[in-house]
């Protein structure tokens, strides 16, 4: 009886040392897309991005391998005319949800290496202050986005 209550001791202590380190660097990256292309000139990512945790974070910037250039944008209208411009830091507060979506925030894709096609999937690395490099799945849709899968 002695050893199993100290098992599960150990297997809690272990529990609460792991949901810490979570918590830590806890941030949901869900729904990331892309429309198709029919070009090889530029593409956007849109995603969502919760922080879980209890600390201000900050998205630093973004990376991947189909495209020359990675920048985070935000598309705005500004005295009657859509401008985009590049973040270099997007403060996230704890416990926000911060959504990537057409006329907001975007991951930019330049000069992509082939045009995307519906079905494709490929990697965008988001680079955050203090939880690091963090690998995403974007899925590519056809060009509604996510609304034509219900998603």
């Amino acid at each position: 009886m002695r050893y199993l209550l100290i098992i599960c001791a150990l297997l809690f202590t272990s529990l609460a040392a792991h949901a810490h380190s979570d918590e830590t660097h806890g941030l949901s990256i869900e729904k990331a897309w892309a429309r198709k292309t029919s070009r090889m000139v530029s593409a956007a990512v849109y995603l969502t991005i919760k922080n879980d945790t209890h600390q201000l974070e900050h998205l630093k910037g973004a990376s991947t391998d189909i495209a020359a250039t990675t920048m985070v944008h935000r598309s705005q209208e500004v005295g009657g005319i859509m401008q985009m411009d590049h973040v270099d830091d997007l403060p996230i507060a704890p416990g926000e949800v911060l959504s990537f979506e057409p006329g907001g925030y975007h991951i930019m894709l330049m000069g992509l290496s082939q045009p995307l096609e519906e079905g494709d999937v490929f990697t965008v690395t988001l680079e955050f202050e203090k939880a690091g490099k963090k690998p995403v799945i974007v899925e590519v849709t056809g060009l509604m986005g996510l609304t034509e899968q219900g998603l």
